[in-house]
């Protein structure tokens, strides 16, 4: 006996979606945001570690660069890990001890951080 699989992947027309609220949506992108910093910062390596290799080369101090790009990275690691989810309020990015740098959604509850507000209509009920 095979299950529909096509019923698991859809949700059902008679299934009410919560609205998502001005203030959460908001949220969502400062979720995006904060992911964003990371992910830029971690993109940059090649470029950190290129000038690491030619102020090493040159005979130069690389105290102050290493201490600048940690500094950075720490600061944007410690802004994302810290972002809570508007629909839960738990750590958006953070399941047990380790961060998904490719989370879009919460980890706990599944709330969409490119979710985007809709403006109630008039024929909608909200509750």
């Amino acid at each position: 006996m095979e299950k529909d699989s096509q019923s698991d992947k859809h949700a059902e027309p008679d299934v009410i979606t919560p609205r998502i609220l001005p203030h959460q949506a908001a949220a969502g992108r400062e979720l995006s945001r904060a992911r964003t910093r990371l992910l830029v910062c971690l993109w940059t390596l090649p470029v950190y570690m290129i000038a690491i290799w030619v102020l090493l080369n040159n005979r130069r101090e690389i105290d102050a660069i290493m201490f600048i790009y940690m500094g950075v990275w720490a600061g944007f690691a410690i802004d994302m890990a810290r972002r809570r989810c508007p629909i839960c309020k738990q750590q958006f990015y953070v399941k047990n001890i380790l961060m998904s740098l490719r989370a879009r959604r919460c980890v706990h509850c599944g709330f969409d951080s490119r979710s985007v507000a809709l403006p109630a209509s008039e024929d909608q009920i909200t509750l």
